[in-house]
């Protein structure tokens, strides 16, 4: 797969370096507080990090034999995943439509280690509500469901 992971890569990078651009557009609330403007930037930071080591796997990558997996149809199944999971935040609420998109991506990459399935969609909701809810004080949708 090393075409796929070039190309992947600089997509993600460019995507990346686009919104850390934009992210100069979000006003600060105090110089001293941890404001709104520290997260996309620290995640694009991150994002443009991940998508170079990506291109650069790829470029080093020589063996001959790309792999035969279908991979429009895992893109295809992603996304309607991610398409399933905006659909269900007005009515489930957020952490509960997170937790249930990060344990079905991993369930359908075909991660089968059952502490794994649990921790890390766990992990990922609990990261986001002490980041965002916590310590930025960001509204989180909490879905028809529950109120």
């Amino acid at each position: 797969m090393r075409i796929p992971n070039i190309i992947c890569g600089f997509i993600v990078m460019c995507i990346a370096g686009f919104f850390y651009a934009q992210s100069y557009q979000i006003k600060e609330v105090n110089v001293a507080e941890i404001g709104p403007i520290i997260m996309p930037r620290i995640y694009c930071g991150l994002l443009i990090v991940l998508g170079g080591i990506v291109v650069i796997q790829g470029l080093l990558d020589k063996s001959a034999k790309e792999e035969r997996e279908n991979t429009m149809g895992y893109a295809a199944a992603s996304m309607g995943f991610v398409l399933l999971y905006i659909l269900l935040i007005p009515f489930t609420g957020f952490y509960l439509s997170t937790v249930l998109l990060v344990a079905g991506l991993l369930f359908f990459s075909k991660v089968r280690n059952k502490i794994l399935l649990i921790s890390v969609p766990l992990g990922a909701t609990l990261f986001i509500y002490i980041g965002f809810e916590k310590l930025l004080k960001v509204a989180i949708p909490i879905g028809s469901l529950f109120s």
